[in-house]
């Protein structure tokens, strides 16, 4: 009888799980009946009111900023803070004149990266003058560099905070998940209720947006000290403050360094977008020449700014193989003199505009392969097509479908199918948030359409099938690259440039290319998300198809296995937690992208809450509320690819 017991015990335990399973497959089709039984749009009664809530706000403080406690003592000397900040960096780089900021770029350079490093920061630089305006162009470096200033201000002592308690990297890290999923276009509703317009919004996203990298650099160098360093400056004697500044600090340099040049990389990105803020720099040249479809003008100041930050990231990033000869007060002497001997110069000789005969015109050369390619590329040839038949097909046979379909779904079936989705995937809690996220974007109302009011969920479907097929069409892209880079060195060598470029490229860059071979609208949108979304899957599939051990793989050899046999039965099921991480932030690229995408004619929640950007008088309450339902949408589908990276034998386990 005992000897029975513990064979017993499997069918038992299998035995009760398939009755957990059996009895969800229960619950969620009883559900699924019910949400078909009941109407199929969202009923006027769900709507929480935000949208009329948020638009009362910020009239009242239209009206209150020039009285109320909260703006006279904090928020608008917080505004004239930032606006004298800028400033201050602007008339510092203009009394450089334009060869004192070159030649201070490439000191710095030199002296964290050597000649080679110097070299490029100046290079860049003098493009920058090249093709795009140089006044606009500091303006664009005042208001970036401000917010850096801040970011790290902020985000360094974070990170030391994170790393010496437990409890508060916890606390954290939510903050810090919450702001990765979140859209740009999210911060600038409520951050124009506090700021107003221009420069203070402007940097206050900007910090928003590049603080986490910064928090998150900090705290993993710090974390990352061996922790015999940490006892033998305690046996010494050293207090904790002492063991931070002379050992801790000291040893996670390069990661607090990395952290410097990811928050510079992020702030990029966001300081276009926040030109819709009205900062008037080069973001509004790009955002105001996209708007009216010049290409040439785009791309010139689009340039100018990719080129700042090559400049910056040649300056924060670059390693020498050797100490610098000079030590940290000679070289900074030795920078501070170049920069004010090549401003004096400059000067002598009335160089302080810009010359005219160092400009380069790339607007028409631009705007002329732009018809070409409307001519030739766009319609293509008969029988074959072009770019529009691309567009066509994906608009007409997928995009357009896949939204009908979920917009004439019950709306309570979508809910009830994402919420089954979440089961299978996690358990009962993941069922449980997917169904909250899905009900409150039911909740948020709708706006008005120019046939009526149009519910913020059909808008919400709207970018949900725009998300779906660029998530796809990126994983049918990169996994086989992503393959090929992890079993070939050759490949990998030829893939590693490209994606080293596109990891620096700020979002807007790859809106300017699908302009020139798409029309305006939801395709473009979503071709601008898969350029954008693929070099980090790429990346994480090939690094989890390197990193599997030799052992099992040469087992699978030495027992007849072909090398695609090997593949597919051993490193492909060994590199999946590292695949699937690819495709989460391939799912947060594309969620980052597909709103702004509404800048190219992607519309729906993207440009809701773009249009709030521009009439917060009269619509910044609807951007709140796209907004919101564009975070409950990223935070619903992080977690979802996040579950797909746990085993499946844990996930179909006792938790449900």
């Amino acid at each position: 009888m005992l000897d029975a017991l513990p064979s017993a015990l499997p069918d038992d335990i299998e035995r009760a799980r398939r009755a957990r399973r059996l009895a969800g497959f229960g619950v969620f089709a009883a559900l699924a009946v019910v949400a078909v039984a009941l109407p199929a749009d969202v009923p006027s009664w769900w709507d929480l009111g935000l949208q009329e809530w948020m638009q009362d706000r910020y009239t009242w403080t239209v009206f209150n900023r020039e009285s109320s406690p909260v703006f006279t003592w904090f928020l608008n000397p917080v505004s004239s803070v930032l606006t004298w900040s800028v400033e201050r960096v602007e008339s510092l780089l203009a009394l450089l004149e334009w060869p004192g900021v070159i030649a201070l770029g490439g000191a710095i350079g030199w002296r964290t990266g050597g000649v080679r490093a110097g070299l490029s920061a100046a290079a860049a630089l003098v493009g920058v003058g090249l093709i795009a305006d140089w006044d606009l162009a500091m303006l664009t470096l005042s208001i970036m560099l401000v917010a850096v200033a801040i970011a790290l201000v902020i985000g360094v002592p974070l990170g030391i905070l994170t790393a010496r308690s437990d409890r508060a990297e916890r606390i954290v890290r939510v903050i810090l998940d919450t702001a990765q999923v979140m859209p740009a276009f999210v911060y600038f509703s409520p951050l124009q209720v506090a700021f107003g317009l221009q420069v203070p919004p402007a940097v206050m996203a900007t910090v928003v947006y590049a603080l986490p990298p910064a928090v998150r650099l900090t705290n993993l160098g710090i974390r990352q000290v061996p922790v015999v360093s940490n006892e033998v400056a305690q046996s010494f004697g050293a207090t904790s403050w002492q063991q931070l500044v002379k050992v801790q600090l000291p040893m996670a340099r390069r990661s607090i360094l990395l952290g410097l040049n990811q928050v510079i990389m992020m702030a990029f990105a966001i300081v276009v977008l926040a030109s819709l803020l009205g900062t008037g720099d080069l973001g509004q040249d790009v955002l105001s020449a996209l708007q009216k479809q010049q290409v040439g003008a785009a791309m010139a100041a689009g340039l100018g700014i990719v080129l700042l930050a090559v400049a910056l990231d040649r300056m924060s990033t670059g390693q020498r193989r050797r100490p610098p000869a000079m030590g940290g007060l000679r070289a900074a002497a030795a920078m501070a003199g170049a920069a004010v001997a090549a401003a004096v110069l400059a000067r002598v000789v009335g160089w302080g505009e810009w010359p005219a005969w160092l400009s380069w015109d790339i607007a028409s050369p631009v705007d002329s392969a732009v018809g070409w390619v409307q001519s030739n590329l766009r319609s293509g040839v008969p029988l074959i097509g072009g770019t529009q038949s691309i567009s066509d097909l994906l608009v007409i046979r997928v995009l357009e479908p896949l939204k009908d379909l979920l917009v004439w779904m019950p709306w309570l079936l979508v809910v009830v199918g994402f919420a089954f989705a979440g089961w299978l995937s996690g358990a009962w809690r993941l069922a449980a948030l997917m169904g909250a996220c899905l009900l409150a974007i039911g909740a948020m109302g709708g706006i008005p359409g120019g046939t009526g009011e149009v519910a913020m969920w059909d808008l919400a479907m709207d970018t949900l099938s725009q998300v779906i097929v660029a998530i796809a069409i990126s994983v049918v892209i990169a996994m086989p690259l992503g393959i090929l880079a992890g079993r070939s060195d050759r490949v990998e060598r030829l893939l590693r440039p490209l994606l080293d470029i596109a990891q620096v490229l700020p979002q807007f860059v790859y809106l300017l290319p699908v302009v020139f071979l798409f029309s305006v609208g939801r395709a473009a949108g979503v071709v601008a998300c898969v350029i954008y979304a693929v070099p980090p899957c790429i990346r994480l599939t090939a690094l989890g198809m390197r990193e599997v051990a030799w052992a099992p793989r040469e087992a699978a050899v030495s027992f007849g296995a072909t090398s695609r046999q090997e593949m597919r039965l051993v490193q492909l099921p060994l590199a999946r937690r590292a695949i699937l991480l690819g495709i989460n932030q391939t799912l947060l690229m594309v969620l980052a992208t597909v709103i702004i995408a509404a800048l190219v004619g992607a519309g729906a929640l993207g440009l809701v809450a773009y249009e709030a950007t521009a009439k917060p008088n009269i619509k910044l309450g609807q951007g709140v509320g796209g907004g919101v339902s564009i975070v409950l949408l990223a935070i619903m589908l992080d977690r979802l690819t996040q579950s797909w990276r746990r085993d499946s034998t844990a996930t179909q386990g006792g938790k449900r």
